[in-house]
C-alpha cells in the first residue's frame, strides 16, 4: 500500500502540473498545482482528525515525488498528454490507494479499532473519500474552476465512496481482502463503467463524449 500511496502521489501530480501548463503557469505553478493536488486531500484529512505532524513532514518522498512530478511533467508535457489513458489509469490506481489509506488512518486514530459502529463508518468513509479526491478540489478551486469530482458525469466522487464503503465493510473481516476488492470496485467505476475510461478509450476506441 505504500508503494501504491507513492504511485498516487506521482500520478495526481502530474495531473495538477497538467492543468497549470495548459493554463500557461510558470514553473512554481506548475510544482504549487502538482504538489496541492497530490498531497491536499490527506493535509485536510490529517487536520480534521488531529493527527500531526502531517503526513509528509514525516516521510519526505512524499513531497519529493509531487515536486519531482510536477517539474518533468512541466518540461515534458507531450509526453504525459500522449499516455493520457495510461497516466489516468495511473490515478485511478492512486484513487484506489488514498480512499484505502483515508479510511484506514481516519479509523486508527479516531475510533482506536473498536469494531465497527455508525459513526465510524460514515467518518472512516467521508476521510476515505477526502483522501481521495480532496487535492484535486483544492486544485480546481485554486485555478477557478468546478471541481472535477463535482461535475456532471463524473464518477469520481461514486468511485471514492464505492472503495471506501467497501474497505470499511471488508476490514473487519480480512484485511486483504479488503484491500484487493475496494482497489478492484475503484477501478471498475473508473476505468470500465466511465465513457473516460481505458476500457472505453483505449480498447473499445469509442469516441470522446
Amino acid at each position: 500500500m505504500y508503494i501504491l500511496d507513492l504511485v498516487g502521489t506521482f500520478a495526481f501530480a502530474v495531473t495538477g502540473a497538467l492543468k497549470a501548463k495548459t493554463h500557461d503557469l510558470h514553473l512554481f505553478g506548475a510544482i504549487f498545482l502538482g504538489t496541492i493536488t497530490a498531497v491536499g486531500g490527506g493535509t485536510v484529512r490529517d487536520l480534521i482528525i488531529g493527527r500531526t505532524p502531517l503526513f509528509y513532514l514525516k516521510d519526505h518522498n512524499y513531497l519529493i515525488i509531487a515536486i519531482a512530478a510536477s517539474i518533468l511533467t512541466y518540461f515534458i508535457p507531450t509526453v504525459f498528454r500522449k499516455w493520457y489513458s495510461f497516466f489516468r489509469f495511473i490515478d485511478s490506481i492512486g484513487l484506489s490507494a488514498f480512499a484505502i489509506i483515508g479510511v484506514s488512518v481516519a479509523y486508527k486514530n479516531l475510533f482506536n479499532s473498536n469494531g465497527f459502529t455508525l459513526i465510524s463508518f460514515l467518518a472512516s468513509t467521508l476521510m476515505g473519500m477526502l483522501t481521495g479526491f480532496g487535492g484535486g478540489i483544492i486544485r480546481d478551486t485554486v485555478m477557478g474552476d468546478i471541481p472535477f469530482a463535482f461535475r456532471k458525469g463524473s464518477n469520481y466522487a461514486l468511485a471514492a465512496l464505492c472503495g471506501s464503503v467497501s474497505f470499511y465493510l471488508l476490514m473487519f473481516l480480512n484485511l486483504t481482502a479488503a484491500i484487493v476488492c475496494s482497489i478492484l470496485l475503484t477501478l471498475f467505476c473508473r476505468e470500465i463503467v466511465s465513457p473516460f475510461g481505458v476500457y472505453k478509450k483505449v480498447f473499445r476506441k469509442d469516441k470522446k463524449v
